[in-house]
This record gives structure tokens, C-alpha cells and sequence, in this order.
């Protein structure tokens, strides 16, 4: 074996040794006597790509391979396999430290990141390869794409991700249990994102870069824009200058395209991951709903969730009501979940609320928008467990002024399915199935996995309209009653054929009951229209 080479490079008579590994560790216990305790933590750092990689690249120096944080021959052979050949950095699960120093934005007194985007982006295009997804969604946002022009931009973005300066790569999960998970890469080169996902997506069994088997992959380039050569090539019109997602759902790919907020990227990969779930689980669902646990639950030290006191409780709302409140009788511990027969998970490791005081530690991520209030603030979950109780309950926090929908009242598990796949969210809004991401699963088989896990279960269902009551702190003592399975029984009713109301004394009082009971007949033949027209 060659252990070093030495030559001349032009006038400056500079020599460049090559010295393999055995060299330099036979020359270590010699010189490391001479050298100080900070020099040995710097050239540390310094392999490590945290600081001063430009003095060990052109150092006289060069050892081969040359591996470091930033130069992983595994991960850059795994890229080449998805033709992405990194021209500088890559890395493999980042580690927050570098992505916050890599990230564009401020930061605060307690190292909080925030971002600021030019605008808030809006009507995001949503292209699809198969018919009958595109009809499940929103006609003006949705549109289908040929193959052969999806072919042209996933070659042009990974050609971009190729170029760039840095290559950010987490092997990942959606879902906290290994049961029920379903393993993503996501790729990326922009540091923010990649920051998000790092706080999003729960981990999974560690394994070589070249070993990690996974059902999804995600490419993300949110500078990346189709030249207008392309556009004029290609018979699917992209937008010209909007940002836009491609999802696959036959190969479980999504291509996220242009500046796009964290709810966004969100909603892609619960788009994309919901049908890998439902395809290989064939008794798990992906939900929105929030999982809320009691105040001793939530402060249980314990690691097991078969010691926690109660029951969680399921709670959709379509404005993140239970976000933005501090209730005694719980806490939201995952916004999203995963329900099967065998078990209740998170869906995602981090929380989204929409202000900022709730980001106070190091690396949470503030995400403002120039020209508008909005603003989307992660925050990592500090969770003792990866999979909870079946739950008792199935709570939805309808909002509505009409008085259709009265205080408080129990559903069957029939009523239920219609008030989950008709997404009825108050004053005659409906978002089906309660989510806002891409509608990518099969209606009828989700309906009555619902109906089925509440039936088998003997999970109650109930609904809350925070409209009747004058305080919060009401909607707070019915959610600690249905925690703790103390609550009144239902009435029969005249009125309501769709739900059993439950008496409050502290509600206000409905108007004139012959008119309630017309508007209520009128709304529960709207709502079964919209189940019928879902269930088709």
C-alpha cells in the first residue's frame, strides 16, 4: 500500500500528502502529545461541518476517504440511485444544531427560529396521475397530470436538489407505533423545511442508508421553478409562478414544487401517507382529530400507557378550538392520530399552533407571513409514550350559530359516520372527513372503518357546540365529564333525528322550538345529501 505521495505543485513548491488511515493513525499518539486539547476539539468540529470546512478541504493535508458530516459516501451512492448526485453537502438526518445554522431567518433570545415568508401561499395546485383521486378533491385546486410530464419535472427537481449547495435527507415515519407506521424519506435543500420535518416526522428502527426500506418519498424544493422551455413542452399547464405538489399515489411519491407554508408541506405528506396506511393496514385510520388526554394522564410519569388513568378522548374541530384554550380537565398531546382495532398513535412528533408565546425552546419554529396575521408555530411534542388507550370517547367541536346543533348531544355509531364523512363543521360549512389535505382514499372503506372501530370498541360519540355557552370554562367541565364517564343521559327528540341532545343548565336557550325544528329538518337532509354524494 501506498502511504503518502508527495509533489510539487507549480512555483509555490507546496506539497500535497495523501496519507491513508493506517498513516495517520500509527502518526496520532506522536503528535498528539504536541498538541493542545483545543486544537484536537477544533480539527473534531471542524470534520464535523460545523465550522471551518474550507480550511479542511484545502488544508496541505487531504486524507482519503474523506468522510464527514456533509461527505457520506453510503448516502451519496444511495442519492445516485435516485439520480441525485450531490455537488457539495448531503446529509442524513440532519441534526438541529447544523439545520438552524444552515435555516434563513432571525433568531430569538432562546434560539427560537423564525422564518418569514414574502407571502402566504394560497389555492396551491395539486396535481394528480389517477382520475378517480382528482374527482375525491377540489375542482379548482386539483388537476391531472401525464405521466410523461411527470417524468420531465421529477427529473428537472431532482436536478435542481442535485445542484444544490446543500442536501438534506430524513429517514423517517408517519406514526408513532411501529405497528401502524409507514416509513418516508423525505428530500429536500432548503434548511427550513427540512427543520420542520425534522421536528414532524417520528423516528423509526435506525438502519444503513442503503437498507432504509420505506413506502414513501418526498422530494421538496420550495426555490425551484419550471423554466418556461419546459412549460412549453409539456401538454399539463403548470402555474406560471405558484407553487405547486405532484402526488403519486401509486408509488407513494409526492413532488412539493415552490414556496409553500409548513401546513402545507403537512398536508402532502398526510395526503400520500393516508393511502400507503390504508393499503397496508387494512384496519387502521388516518385522522385529524386531536388526542386529549386528562391532566393526570398527561403528567403520569410513567412510559406505559396502560398505567395512565383514563382514557384518551378523540376530538375533531376544524379550527384548532382546543390549540388555543388551557382547559383543566386535559391537554392536546398529538394533533393528528392513528386508530386501529389494536391500538391509538400519534400521527406526527411536533404541533402546529397559530401564535407565537407557546415557542420558547431552542429550535422551535416560528412561520410568519409578510402582509397577513397568519402565523404557524412548531413545537416538538415531549411525549412518554408511542401508543396510547383505545379511546373512550369521539368528541366533535361543531361551531354553529344556526341552531341546528344543540349544546351537547350523544350519536350512535350510524349518526357518527355521517357527521364524520360529511365534515359538518357549523353555520353550513362542510369539510369532509374533517381534513383539510388531499382527499387521496377510498370514501366508503374509510366511512365504515369509522363506524366499525366506534361499534366494536362501545366508543361513545358526542358533539359540543361552544356557540351555546357563554364561557369556555363550560366546554372544559362537559370534557372533563366525558373523560371521567359522567355525563347525563340523552333525550329522545322531535326536533333531531340525527343526534339524542343532553341537557345543560348553564347553555342558553334555543329560539322558538317550531323554528328550530324547521331548520333542523332542513339541515339533516343537506347533511344527508353530502354523505350520499361521498359514498357514491
Amino acid at each position: 500500500m501506498i502511504s503518502s505521495v508527495s509533489t510539487k505543485l507549480n512555483s509555490s513548491k507546496k506539497l500535497l500528502n495523501v496519507v491513508s488511515y493506517t498513516t495517520v493513525a500509527n502518526n496520532a499518539s506522536k503528535s498528539n502529545n504536541n498538541k493542545s486539547i483545543y486544537d484536537i476539539l477544533r480539527r473534531k468540529r471542524d470534520r464535523q461541518g460545523l465550522v471551518n470546512v474550507e480550511a479542511f478541504e484545502n488544508g496541505e493535508t487531504t486524507v482519503y476517504p474523506r468522510s464527514r458530516q456533509g461527505l457520506d459516501y453510503d448516502l451519496n451512492w444511495t442519492l445516485n440511485g435516485y439520480s441525485i448526485t450531490p455537488s457539495y453537502s448531503a446529509y442524513r438526518n440532519p441534526r438541529l444544531p447544523l439545520l438552524l445554522q444552515h435555516s434563513n431567518g432571525v433568531t430569538d433570545k432562546n434560539n427560537v427560529l423564525i422564518s418569514s415568508s414574502s407571502q402566504e401561499p394560497k389555492n396551491v395546485v395539486n396535481f394528480f396521475l389517477d382520475e378517480t383521486i382528482l374527482s375525491k378533491n377540489n375542482k379548482d385546486t386539483s388537476k391531472i397530470i401525464s405521466i410523461s410530464d411527470y417524468k420531465l419535472v421529477l427529473e428537472k427537481v431532482k436536478q435542481n436538489i442535485s445542484e444544490s449547495t446543500n442536501i438534506y435527507v430524513h429517514d423517517s415515519a408517519v406514526g408513532s407505533c411501529r405497528d401502524v407506521e409507514s416509513k418516508i424519506r423525505f428530500v429536500t435543500n432548503d434548511a427550513v423545511s427540512s427543520l420542520f420535518v425534522k421536528h414532524l416526522l417520528p423516528t423509526t428502527t435506525p438502519t444503513q442508508v442503503n437498507e432504509f426500506k420505506h413506502q414513501l418519498t418526498v422530494y421538496c424544493v420550495p426555490e425551484f421553478k419550471l423554466q418556461d422551455t419546459t412549460t412549453t413542452t409539456t401538454t399539463t399547464k403548470f402555474p406560471s409562478s405558484s407553487p405547486f405538489n405532484i402526488i403519486d399515489t401509486k408509488r407513494g411519491i409526492a413532488v412539493i414544487v415552490g414556496v409553500q407554508s409548513t401546513e402545507n408541506i403537512r398536508n402532502v405528506i398526510s395526503s400520500i401517507s393516508s393511502n400507503i396506511l390504508m393499503n397496508t393496514n387494512q384496519d387502521a385510520l388516518s385522522l385529524s382529530a386531536d388526542i386529549y388526554t386528562s391532566s393526570s394522564s398527561s403528567s403520569s410519569s410513567s412510559s406505559s400507557s396502560s398505567s395512565n388513568d383514563a382514557s384518551p378522548l378523540l376530538i375533531f374541530n376544524n379550527d384548532g378550538y382546543l390549540l388555543n384554550k388551557k382547559f383543566d380537565s386535559g391537554k392536546v398531546v398529538s394533533q393528528g392520530a392513528i386508530w386501529s382495532k389494536n391500538t391509538l398513535s400519534r400521527l406526527y412528533n411536533s404541533i402546529t399552533y397559530n401564535f407565537e408565546s407557546i415557542a420558547q425552546n431552542q429550535f422551535d419554529l416560528i412561520e410568519k407571513f409578510v402582509g397577513s396575521k397568519k402565523v404557524n408555530t412548531t413545537v416538538p411534542i415531549k411525549f412518554e409514550t408511542n401508543s396510547f388507550k383505545q379511546p373512550s370517547s369521539v368528541v366533535f367541536i361543531i361551531k354553529d350559530n344556526s341552531g341546528v346543533i344543540p349544546a351537547f348531544s350523544q350519536l350512535n355509531s350510524e349518526q357518527a359516520q355521517k357527521y364524520f364523512v360529511s365534515g359538518f363543521v357549523g353555520d353550513d360549512v362542510y369539510q369532509p372527513f374533517f381534513i383539510k389535505e388531499q382527499n387521496t382514499t377510498q370514501n366508503i372503506q374509510k366511512a365504515e372503518l369509522f363506524k366499525n372501530l366506534i361499534k366494536d370498541g362501545g366508543v361513545n360519540v358526542y358533539i359540543i357546540n361552544p356557540s351555546s355557552f357563554q364561557k369556555d370554562a363550560e366546554v372544559d367541565k362537559l370534557l372533563g365529564s366525558i373523560m371521567s364517564g359522567k355525563v347525563g343521559k340523552s333525550t329522545t327528540s322531535d326536533v333531531y333525528t340525527t343526534l339524542s341532545p343532553i341537557q345543560v343548565s348553564s347553555a342558553t336557550q334555543p329560539k322558538n322550538a317550531e323554528e328550530i325544528k324547521k331548520l333542523a329538518k332542513s339541515f339533516e337532509s343537506k347533511l344527508q345529501k353530502q354523505v350520499d354524494s361521498l359514498l357514491v
